[in-house]
């Protein structure tokens, strides 16, 4: 089969003077296999191949077969990979001011980040050119949350207890450190065994996290008071992006854009029939209020106008102020019609 598919291209070459162009692009990814994540990009690939007449091809390697964030960037700058689904705590691995999005209590809702992400886009296209990659498409993937043993309301509740957050996670590990909270290195794998060894006594992270890694047993009280969201980014190199003949990018740009509509759809329906398993499995929701609102607002306002703090010394002032500039015209719009 194979010879006789390399006999006709022969043929084909021979006597059109023409070589059949084709490419296949290496796609590194933490989604799990058949998760929302790794379907969304399978069509996508399926799409790429049609308008390319079968020459542009995504080979897709999930479940994070390639490695941690770490390694499969590590991988994508040496070209054994050309593109990954890279998550917040990866996008900072390639600039610290891809995180700006995800700092705590900056986006409090799901119309503020929506609106954000359609006005932060033409930015985030040229950080990420800057570094040597090609922003394809950004996605949702849920909102942050603290689980706890202990009900935590304030944030004295929580310097208390042990926070477990992801290790080699700089500017957010950073952000909570200065806040006051004690932090303990803890990865995906740990956090089952880190809470019931008691290294742990809390985890920040998402009710599908929390969900996957049946966590809530154990960390059995959530505060209902989303801290920052997660997003997903598809990431290519730029070395391989212009590989990709330019009359095909716009095209596989709309494609992406089109799909990733649909994916956050799915993954915001995902995270409210998580939190329902968990709520149906024991979980306690604790309530939020004004006063706890203002009491996180007073703690994270402090840090980030702190000319010394964590934005000017590892998030640029210049895309924070304007990340808040979107942000005020979005809650003055909204307050606006709401009228």
């Amino acid at each position: 089969m194979q010879l006789r598919k390399k006999l006709l291209i022969f043929m084909f070459v021979f006597f059109t003077g023409t070589a059949v162009f084709s490419l296949t692009l290496k796609i590194g990814s933490l989604a799990p296999k058949n998760s929302p994540w790794d379907k969304t990009l399978n069509e996508i690939a399926v799409e790429w191949k049609r308008v390319s007449a079968g020459r542009i091809q995504l080979k897709i390697y999930p479940g994070g077969i390639t490695g941690n964030e770490e390694d499969t960037l590590r991988k994508m700058k040496v070209g054994a990979l050309d593109g990954m689904i890279v998550s917040t705590m990866g996008l900072n691995k390639i600039a610290n001011d891809l995180f700006v999005l995800s700092l705590p209590l900056l986006i409090r809702d799901e119309g503020e980040l929506d609106y954000v992400l359609k006005k932060i886009d033409v930015t985030y296209n040229e950080i990420m050119i800057d570094n040597g990659y090609k922003l394809v498409g950004l996605t949702k993937a849920g909102w942050m949350n603290i689980f706890s043993r202990d009900p935590v309301f304030y944030p004295a509740d929580l310097e208390n207890q042990k926070l477990g957050f992801t290790s080699g996670e700089v500017v957010l590990t950073k952000i909570l450190k200065d806040l006051g909270f004690h932090i303990v290195p803890s990865d995906s794998i740990d956090w089952l065994s880190s809470l019931q060894s008691g290294r742990s006594d809390a985890l920040l992270l998402s009710s599908l996290l929390a969900t996957a890694y049946q966590i809530f047993p154990i960390a059995n009280n959530m505060l209902n008071f989303p801290i920052s969201p997660l997003l997903g980014a598809i990431v290519f190199s730029e070395r391989s992006w212009k590989k990709i003949p330019e009359k095909y990018h716009q095209d596989f740009l709309d494609i992406t854009k089109d799909r990733i509509i649909v994916l956050n759809q799915e993954s915001v329906e995902l995270e409210k029939t998580a939190l329902k398993v968990m709520i149906d499995n024991g979980l306690t929701v604790n309530p939020s209020n004004n006063s706890i609102a203002e009491a996180w607002d007073k703690i994270v306002k402090n840090l980030y106008e702190d000319d010394e703090g964590i934005i000017g010394s590892m998030v640029s002032r210049t895309i924070y102020n304007e990340v808040i500039s979107y942000i005020e015209e979005y809650r003055n719009n909204f307050n606006n019609n709401a009228n």
